[in-house]
């Protein structure tokens, strides 16, 4: 396994483990069969948040298969530029094997030398496993969002708001 900073090259890729998470777990944001996007849209963000220079994706490849991802997508305006926003996925044939911490650890020292300040994600409450590894990492929960998310099965979830001051 290799954690690396994701490449235009990985856009297929990426989708097809985005899609997979989709189908494994409730606890992401889209539905099975929602994400539309296709490759050529999905390189066309992959380059947008390259480009930018102070967003960037993660990814843990298996060969040419990704099996999990962090993204950290900077705030552009200038009071909250200092502000980071978190999404992460790992596959579920992969989780438990230390590797969102190492995306983690990844992640965090690259935005210490971009000038972060502040680390933020949202998490479903009743994913356990997912906050269980974002309080290891030194987040703390800043915030309840009731009934945030509607699942496909009409239940309401409530997520937490959580923050890493760096």
């Amino acid at each position: 396994m290799e954690i690396r900073q994701i490449t235009e090259d990985d856009a297929e890729a990426f989708l097809t483990m985005q899609r997979q998470l989709d189908l494994e777990t409730d606890f992401m944001l889209m539905a099975p069969g929602e994400r539309q996007t296709t490759v050529a849209q999905q390189r066309d963000i992959i380059h947008k948040i390259l480009s930018d220079g102070r967003s960037m994706i993660w990814v843990v490849a298996e060969g040419q298969r990704l099996v999990g991802a962090l993204t950290l997508q900077a705030m552009a305006p200038l009071k909250i530029r200092h502000t980071g926003y978190i999404v992460v996925g790992i596959l579920a044939a992969h989780r438990g094997q230390g590797l969102g911490s190492a995306l983690f650890r990844t992640m965090e020292a690259w935005a210490h030398c971009h000038e972060f300040h502040r680390l933020e994600l949202t998490v479903i409450c009743e994913n356990r496993a997912a906050l269980n590894l974002y309080l290891k990492q030194g987040f703390m929960v800043e915030g309840l969002r009731h009934d945030s998310i509607l699942q496909p099965n009409g239940h309401w979830v409530h997520e937490y708001t959580m923050v890493k001051l760096l």
